[in-house]
């Protein structure tokens, strides 16, 4: 089912200059309705934290064991991501479609390439990306930020922007935090907030984060259940001093959400 795209806006400037688009777990599905509201909007950045494709399949240079290592996951969530695995391993044996390709991923990766300069970090879902990935950001000159930083000059402003993996890297956070001038996190994992960020002083003009789906079910306005969270977490969606994370783009068949459209957000600097 095809779930209206809300948009939230955020204004972080009273006579802001800039305005950031932030596009987060779009998980493979259509993005036709994302891509008008980029078009009409014209953001002068498309930041993308994460999740936008399915890359996250063992025996591509990684096990189920790693990946929830990183994300810390309690052991109740990984019993539950494992029963989402064995309903998707059960679809396969059906022959119905599961979202393994990147086509639409690659759709909305090309048509926001058009809109303005796109820069993305990974996911959980995006443990590994493919040789013809890469070779397709390259040609559409998207930023690939996988525990890595770049320097932007957008209408005579400068930024740095990083962006930190679920399989992160510490060492290169930490010393992109004592780079000089703004900086934009990109880190899907909003978890990370307190745990690496708030932790070493909270270097970061922005964190911009996803992951969590709002909450997934979102009762009183509040979410309810989060991966690496847990019940009633802490970070599930809108402000949080300099973070704001994002409900999501998608609408995961398998756990449909409830009361929680999917988002587009602006950010105005």
């Amino acid at each position: 089912m095809r779930r209206k795209l809300i948009t939230s806006k955020y204004y972080l400037n009273s006579s802001p200059k800039l305005k950031l688009a932030l596009v987060t777990d779009l998980h493979e599905q259509n993005p036709d309705q994302i891509l008008k509201k980029l078009s009409l909007s014209k953001p002068d950045l498309i930041l993308v934290a994460g999740d936008t494709m399915e890359r996250h399949e063992p025996g591509h240079g990684c096990t189920m064991e790693e990946i929830d290592s990183y994300q810390t996951l309690s052991p109740n969530w990984t019993r539950f991501c494992n029963l989402l695995k064995g309903f998707h391993i059960f679809l396969r044996s059906l022959r119905l479609p599961v979202k393994e390709d990147a086509r639409y991923a690659h759709k909305f990766l090309a048509g926001a390439s058009k809109i303005a300069p796109v820069y993305l970090s990974k996911g959980n879902h995006e443990w590994y990306f493919l040789p013809e990935d890469y070779a397709f950001m390259k040609k559409h000159h998207i930023t690939i930020l996988d525990n890595a930083d770049c320097e932007v000059t957008i209408k005579n402003h400068f930024l740095r922007i990083g962006g930190l993996s679920t399989k992160h890297d510490i060492s290169w956070l930490k010393e992109y935090g004592k780079k000089d001038g703004m900086k934009i996190l990109l880190c899907h994992h909003p978890e990370y907030y307190p745990r690496f960020i708030l932790n070493d002083g909270d270097p970061f003009d922005l964190v911009l984060s996803g992951h969590v789906h709002g909450g997934q079910w979102r009762i009183f306005g509040h979410g309810i259940l989060a991966p690496g969270q847990g019940f009633l977490p802490i970070y599930h969606h809108g402000r949080y001093g300099k973070m704001i994370v994002s409900a999501g783009s998608a609408n995961p068949s398998i756990l449909p959400r409830f009361g929680n459209p999917t988002e587009l957000v602006f950010i105005y600097l």
